[in-house]
Protein backbone atom coordinates (compact mmCIF):
# COMPACT_ATOMS: atom_id res chain seq x y z
CA UNK A 1 0.00 0.00 0.00
CA UNK A 2 1.13 3.92 -0.91
CA UNK A 3 0.84 5.91 1.74
CA UNK A 4 0.20 9.12 0.10
CA UNK A 5 -1.34 11.81 2.16
CA UNK A 6 -4.46 13.77 0.80
CA UNK A 7 -5.86 16.49 2.55
CA UNK A 8 -8.93 14.56 4.84
CA UNK A 9 -7.84 10.83 4.07
CA UNK A 10 -6.79 8.58 6.28
CA UNK A 11 -4.84 5.76 5.39
CA UNK A 12 -4.93 2.22 7.03
CA UNK A 13 -0.79 2.64 8.83
CA UNK A 14 -1.69 5.84 9.78
CA UNK A 15 -5.01 4.53 11.54
CA UNK A 16 -2.76 2.25 13.19
CA UNK A 17 0.52 4.49 14.31
CA UNK A 18 -2.80 6.94 15.30
CA UNK A 19 -4.55 4.18 17.14
CA UNK A 20 -1.45 2.49 18.39
CA UNK A 21 -2.40 -0.66 16.91
CA UNK A 22 0.54 -3.12 16.09
CA UNK A 23 1.20 -3.51 12.44
CA UNK A 24 1.53 -7.15 12.42
CA UNK A 25 -1.69 -8.63 12.92
CA UNK A 26 -1.81 -12.35 13.26
CA UNK A 27 -5.31 -12.61 14.04
CA UNK A 28 -6.65 -10.93 10.86
CA UNK A 29 -4.02 -12.09 9.03
CA UNK A 30 -5.10 -15.88 9.22
CA UNK A 31 -9.16 -14.41 8.67
CA UNK A 32 -8.00 -13.40 5.49
CA UNK A 33 -6.02 -16.74 5.02
CA UNK A 34 -8.69 -18.45 6.07
CA UNK A 35 -11.51 -16.62 3.55
CA UNK A 36 -9.04 -17.55 0.63
CA UNK A 37 -9.34 -20.56 1.36
CA UNK A 38 -12.97 -20.60 1.56
CA UNK A 39 -13.24 -19.13 -1.83
CA UNK A 40 -11.04 -21.89 -3.25
CA UNK A 41 -13.12 -24.63 -2.10
CA UNK A 42 -16.05 -22.65 -3.49
CA UNK A 43 -15.13 -21.71 -7.25
CA UNK A 44 -12.09 -25.09 -7.68
CA UNK A 45 -9.39 -22.24 -7.56
CA UNK A 46 -5.90 -23.19 -5.99
CA UNK A 47 -5.86 -22.60 -2.38
CA UNK A 48 -2.73 -22.64 -2.50
CA UNK A 49 -1.63 -19.83 -4.82
CA UNK A 50 -4.61 -17.68 -3.35
CA UNK A 51 -3.21 -17.65 -0.04
CA UNK A 52 0.69 -17.26 -1.10
CA UNK A 53 -0.23 -13.99 -3.24
CA UNK A 54 -1.95 -12.74 -0.42
CA UNK A 55 1.13 -13.34 1.88
CA UNK A 56 3.25 -11.15 -0.14
CA UNK A 57 0.60 -8.85 0.01
CA UNK A 58 0.20 -8.38 3.65
CA UNK A 59 4.15 -8.79 3.89
CA UNK A 60 4.75 -5.56 1.47
CA UNK A 61 2.07 -3.75 3.48
CA UNK A 62 3.65 -4.41 6.86
CA UNK A 63 7.07 -3.50 4.93
CA UNK A 64 5.39 0.11 3.88
CA UNK A 65 3.81 0.14 7.43
CA UNK A 66 7.11 0.05 9.56
CA UNK A 67 8.85 2.65 6.82
CA UNK A 68 5.99 5.46 6.67
CA UNK A 69 8.17 8.08 6.65
CA UNK A 70 9.73 7.38 3.59
CA UNK A 71 6.06 7.00 1.65
CA UNK A 72 4.36 10.69 3.07
CA UNK A 73 4.44 12.56 -0.38
CA UNK A 74 3.16 15.59 -1.28
CA UNK A 75 1.09 15.84 -3.85
CA UNK A 76 1.16 18.35 -6.65
CA UNK A 77 -1.25 18.60 -9.22
CA UNK A 78 0.69 17.59 -12.08
CA UNK A 79 1.45 14.80 -10.27
CA UNK A 80 -2.05 13.88 -9.98
CA UNK A 81 -2.07 14.52 -13.43
CA UNK A 82 -0.20 11.96 -14.74
CA UNK A 83 -2.08 9.35 -12.01
CA UNK A 84 -4.80 10.44 -13.51
CA UNK A 85 -3.13 8.88 -16.86
CA UNK A 86 -1.62 6.05 -15.56
CA UNK A 87 -5.21 4.94 -14.33
CA UNK A 88 -6.53 5.60 -17.42
CA UNK A 89 -3.88 3.29 -19.52
CA UNK A 90 -4.46 0.40 -16.44
CA UNK A 91 -8.31 0.63 -17.45
CA UNK A 92 -6.97 0.17 -20.59
CA UNK A 93 -4.69 -2.73 -20.38
CA UNK A 94 -7.81 -4.02 -17.56
CA UNK A 95 -10.38 -3.48 -20.44
CA UNK A 96 -8.31 -5.24 -22.72
CA UNK A 97 -7.92 -8.39 -20.36
CA UNK A 98 -11.17 -8.62 -19.67
CA UNK A 99 -11.48 -8.92 -23.49
CA UNK A 100 -9.47 -11.49 -23.92
CA UNK A 101 -10.27 -13.45 -21.40
CA UNK A 102 -13.78 -13.71 -22.50
CA UNK A 103 -12.62 -15.13 -25.66
CA UNK A 104 -10.49 -17.45 -23.82
CA UNK A 105 -13.30 -18.50 -21.96
CA UNK A 106 -15.21 -18.57 -25.08
CA UNK A 107 -12.66 -20.83 -26.36
CA UNK A 108 -12.29 -23.30 -23.68
CA UNK A 109 -16.32 -23.79 -23.85
CA UNK A 110 -16.24 -24.46 -27.43
CA UNK A 111 -14.06 -27.84 -25.82
CA UNK A 112 -16.37 -28.68 -23.41
CA UNK A 113 -14.44 -26.70 -20.36
CA UNK A 114 -17.44 -24.49 -18.76
CA UNK A 115 -18.55 -23.72 -15.20
CA UNK A 116 -16.23 -25.10 -12.26
CA UNK A 117 -13.93 -26.47 -14.75
CA UNK A 118 -13.18 -23.03 -16.09
CA UNK A 119 -12.23 -21.97 -13.12
CA UNK A 120 -10.00 -25.02 -12.12
CA UNK A 121 -8.38 -24.66 -16.03
CA UNK A 122 -7.39 -20.85 -15.33
CA UNK A 123 -6.28 -21.69 -12.07
CA UNK A 124 -3.58 -24.24 -13.16
CA UNK A 125 -2.92 -22.04 -15.87
CA UNK A 126 -1.83 -19.23 -13.25
CA UNK A 127 -0.65 -21.38 -11.24
CA UNK A 128 2.00 -22.68 -13.87
CA UNK A 129 2.75 -19.44 -15.08
CA UNK A 130 3.86 -18.20 -11.61
CA UNK A 131 5.96 -21.46 -11.06
CA UNK A 132 7.86 -21.33 -14.09
CA UNK A 133 8.26 -17.22 -13.63
CA UNK A 134 9.83 -18.51 -10.12
CA UNK A 135 12.50 -20.43 -11.51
Amino acid sequence: MLIINFPNRTVTGEVKEEQQLPIYQSAREEKIYNSQKVFAEQTGADSESLVNIFKELIASAIRIEKNMEHYRLEVKEADVKAIKQELNTSNQILSDFIIYMDSVKEVLHENGIVGDKFLVSLSEYYKNLFNSNES
